[in-house]
């Protein structure tokens, strides 16, 4: 049994996590997910708008010394959003090592992905039974797998099309070379903190408690396509580390960090009605609005109010149990605060 987690660390060296969700538009409408996701009031089409307080954010963590970005898009459907790639061209202008990451239904027809696949360093492949066209997300998939460092098939376990999505997954895997798969169960609300969907068969349950990643890579990237690694890293009892997998922790019921610091400044989240707060958590209030160009970024960690931890960057941000913080935050430069989050 593996030891208990004490720790969310930074594998090499400290980094930002800045989460975009970019709008609420998208071409598929799942029956687990929420109008907040497709209901299309906030498109954000417009660069111009918003690129001064993206400077701002930039210049704030040069300010702090943070030289590793990593910029995280979701929707919607981000591949579909029209700045997507003058957005990242900024960031790869403006910041010394950008890591591009992006979750898409990789619906997108391949001819995009062979000429835009360059800008992404991670992609995860979110598979969504109901809506999605099985071959052309195949024939996306096994053109990435030579391309991307990070590229993961990450299947949304439908409870009443289970066996369907777990035969998809098999079949990944016997057309692939190289392939990361997560078995992703659902939400019973699609938020950051709701609990997981209960399956009442058993074998299910199961399933899920035997199966978070499968894993095959045959290829080793040279270093052209992978950039400085700033991944983080489970600090467990003992002091072993071993390379952070949220969905795993998520599966296994180790996202519960109430009561541990948590290095939420690290973490800009963009809604898409435009509002910026710390972590997609909301653990802070409001830091500022793209509409306004205004933004105010605390310089201090916190401590988590919250049961439960479901998104998967907030999961990685640097964090600590109170009964290890003084073994540790020795290794840290960040300002640490008492006060727990306001929500």
């Amino acid at each position: 049994m593996d030891k208990a987690l004490i720790g969310i660390v930074p594998g090499k060296e400290k980094y930002v996590h800045i989460i975009w969700q970019v709008n609420d538009t998208c071409n598929y409408k799942c029956s687990y997910c929420n109008e907040g996701n497709w209901g299309g009031r906030y498109r954000n089409d417009n660069f111009s708008e918003f690129e001064s307080i993206l400077q701002k954010i930039v210049s704030h963590f040069k300010g702090q010394n943070y030289n590793n970005f990593k910029i995280f898009f979701s929707g919607g459907e981000p591949s579909l959003w029209k700045p997507l790639i003058p957005v990242i061209e900024f960031f790869r202008e403006n910041t010394q090592n950008p890591r591009v990451a992006i979750n898409t239904n990789l619906s997108r027809s391949l001819d995009w992905w062979k000429k835009n696949y360059h800008y992404f360093q991670d992609i995860i492949a979110s598979f969504h039974i109901e809506f999605a066209d099985k071959d052309r997300y195949l024939d996306n998939f096994k053109f990435l797998q030579y391309r991307i460092p990070y590229l993961v098939s990450r299947v949304l376990l439908h409870d009443e099309r289970f066996k369907e999505v777990v035969e998809f997954a098999e079949r990944l895997k016997s057309e692939s070379d190289n392939y990361y798969v997560e078995y992703a169960p659902l939400m019973s609300e699609l938020n950051s903190h709701s609990e997981d969907h209960y399956y009442e068969e058993e074998w299910k349950r199961k399933f899920i408690a035997e199966h978070q990643l499968d894993r095959q890579k045959e290829i080793d990237f040279c270093n052209t396509y992978r950039p400085k690694e700033t991944y983080h890293e489970e600090l467990r009892e003992g002091g072993r580390k071993e390379s952070l997998n949220s969905n795993r922790l998520v599966a296994l019921g180790e996202n519960r960090f109430k009561g541990w610091q948590c290095w939420v400044q690290e973490c800009i989240y963009i809604h898409p009605n435009g509002d910026i707060t710390m972590g997609s958590c909301r653990v802070t209030d409001s830091i500022g609005h793209l509409s306004t160009g205004e933004i105010s970024i605390p310089k201090e960690s916190v401590i988590c109010p919250f049961e439960r931890c479901n998104c998967g960057t907030d999961i990685s941000v640097t964090k600590l149990h109170p009964e290890h913080l003084n073994d540790y935050i020795d290794s840290f430069s960040i300002p640490i605060t008492s006060s727990e989050g306001s929500l």
